[in-house]
């Protein structure tokens, strides 16, 4: 009796078992029903704001005369940014030099350096978001006295909307993507498990600008901003039936 009692026991604690077991075998291929894709958005806006950088190279026989030209120079060009519009906060020093010139000339078999006078560089980085003036900008520089004009580059002070836009489009890139590989598979997508931004490219800038001198008397420096472009990536995890 008892016998029998231990196998009615067996049969009950497996049947049990089996319960237990198949429910959590369905709920572990449910859970891994879902697909993984990648998308990727590029949108691109008209920058707002334009950094350059002036600056004066001057050279005389002393330290002292290649200074005192570089200041006087330093300052016209200075006082033409702000005759331009151009406030103090948004001009800054971004490099000042001072070093000797030395030629090298041939004494005999050897070469021999001497000193021939220095060299002053001053340079300030300007910012402005007057893009329509800008090649009026860099000619007034340099009729007050800069010899050198470098750095031109093209941003957008509020860059979020630019980037909330290209998340949205990266997003439904994915989407997208998901819903092609489960309508193939005879399913559809009922839900997103998971989104991660996988990276960016940054802002960049369409084309270069240009920048060219006048072709006659008067003309004003051609600069053109172009576009500025954002690429983003998302990588998202949705659920499928």
């Amino acid at each position: 009796m008892r016998q029998k009692l231990s196998k009615i026991g067996f049969v009950l604690i497996l049947l049990v078992a089996v319960a237990i077991v198949v429910p959590v075998q369905a709920q572990a291929a449910e859970a891994a029903r879902t697909i993984t894709t990648y998308g990727e958005a590029q949108v691109s806006a008209a920058p707002d704001q334009a950094n350059v950088t002036f600056g004066v190279d001057t050279e005389a026989a002393t330290a002292q005369e290649a200074l005192r030209a570089n200041a006087a120079k330093m300052n016209q060009v200075l006082n033409a940014l702000k005759g331009q519009g151009i406030p103090e906060a948004a001009i800054r020093t971004s490099g000042f030099s001072l070093y000797p010139n030395y030629e090298y000339v041939r004494e005999g078999n050897w070469e021999a350096r001497r000193l021939v006078g220095y060299r002053v560089s001053n340079s300030v980085r300007v910012e402005t978001t007057d893009l329509e003036n800008l090649g009026k900008l860099i000619d007034s520089t340099v009729t007050a006295g800069a010899n050198v004009v470098s750095g031109i580059s093209f941003s957008i002070r509020d860059t979020e909307k630019l980037e909330r836009e290209a998340l949205a489009l990266a997003v439904k890139h994915a989407r997208t993507k998901a819903e092609v590989l489960a309508g193939s598979a005879g399913g559809s997508i009922t839900g997103i498990i998971a989104i991660e931004e996988s990276g960016s490219a940054g802002f960049e800038p369409l084309r270069l600008e240009k920048a060219a001198a006048a072709d006659m008397a008067g003309a004003v420096t051609p600069i053109e901003p172009g576009q500025i472009q954002l690429t983003t990536r998302v990588q998202v995890t949705f659920s499928y039936n």
